[in-house]
């Protein structure tokens, strides 16, 4: 079985840089797990 190699990396994080211009409101943000719309992605399953 082959060891995996120091120099292989197995992921790498993407972090966008953010600039701080508004905030949702407290009740929305809840229901859309951020307070910032910067940062709001919803899921949308691809259809064919």
């Amino acid at each position: 079985m082959n060891a995996p190699s120091d120099k292989m990396r197995l992921a790498r994080a993407y972090v966008p840089f953010q600039i701080f211009c508004e905030r949702l409101d407290p009740m929305e943000g809840l229901m859309k797990g951020t307070i910032f719309p910067e940062l709001y992605f919803p899921y949308r399953e691809n259809k064919r």
